[in-house]
């Protein structure tokens, strides 16, 4: 018996369904896709008789559980966001000209202080929003811990907020799967991943050296070519045993994926 274990980076898996333009229903039909691609390519590279019976003992789906608390009424985060603007010239001066251009009467410190009223409200507005999107994330991951088997969902990434950028830094979510991965050794055979991340290759090699193989999952546009190859688009491909590559095509051919609504 050869057991499998899928280690997903959600935020991948995510990003790469955006790529192609799809999203998926029904979770569990759609890794036991994975798994049974990654059965028969397993078959194949290890000159395996398809025989040999092989179990899919988990999925492991790691996910952002957290985000940057900032209570944006509270006088210190209000000092600590008017520092940051005052020491970054090149938002400060935008916010400054935009400023001036809607109220061109405004000088000095009036000015100043306009330019900062503006960018905290339009970062407390998308910050806001970030959280909200966030709890949705929350909502769609309970569904899926109640509607579906052996998917373990992991709150193990956080966002890490940058104020005056206005974009998130996810921290933690790949290396908890890397951990993990080395952790769980003893529970599987062949660890298939899906991470585009290349924290995890220390863990890939570590599992190769006791006897484990390693399958890197790639999701890809388009259709399948009609040979074969070792060829692969990620350094994580590289270091692994073999590459599955999970084609948009197929996915919709074979109803497990479909085009969002417009």
């Amino acid at each position: 018996m050869q057991r499998f274990a899928l280690f997903v980076d959600g935020s991948n898996l995510f990003g790469s369904l955006k790529s192609m333009n799809l999203e998926v229903d029904d979770y569990e039909r759609f890794f036991s896709y994975v798994h049974k691609e990654s059965v028969s390519y397993w078959h194949t590279v290890t000159h395996t008789a398809t025989t040999v019976p092989t179990q899919l003992r988990r999925i492991y789906w790691y996910v952002v559980g957290t985000i940057d608390q900032w209570d944006l009424s509270l006088p210190q985060s209000q000092t600590a966001l008017r520092k940051a603007f005052d020491a970054d010239k090149d938002v400060k001066g935008a916010w400054l000209a935009a400023a001036g251009k809607a109220d061109p009467s405004l000088r000095g410190n009036a000015l100043t202080d306009k330019a900062w009223a503006d960018c905290h409200a339009d970062f407390k507005l998308w910050y806001e929003q970030k959280q909200e999107i966030l709890k949705k994330m929350h909502s769609f991951h309970q569904a899926i811990r109640s509607k579906t088997d052996l998917i373990d969902v992991i709150d193990s990434g956080h966002w890490k907020v940058n104020f005056l950028k206005k974009w998130v830094e996810e921290k933690g979510l790949d290396t908890s799967l890397a951990v993990d991965m080395v952790a769980q050794a003893d529970n599987f055979d062949v660890a298939v991943v899906a991470s585009g991340d290349a924290d995890s290759i220390p863990s890939v090699r570590y599992l190769k050296n006791k006897g484990k193989h390693v399958c890197s999952v790639e999701f890809v546009n388009g259709s399948p070519p009609e040979a074969k190859g070792r060829n692969f688009s990620s350094r994580l491909g590289e270091h692994s045993d073999f590459v599955v590559r999970i084609f948009e095509t197929e996915l919709l051919r074979h109803k497990l994926a479909h085009r969002p609504a417009p």
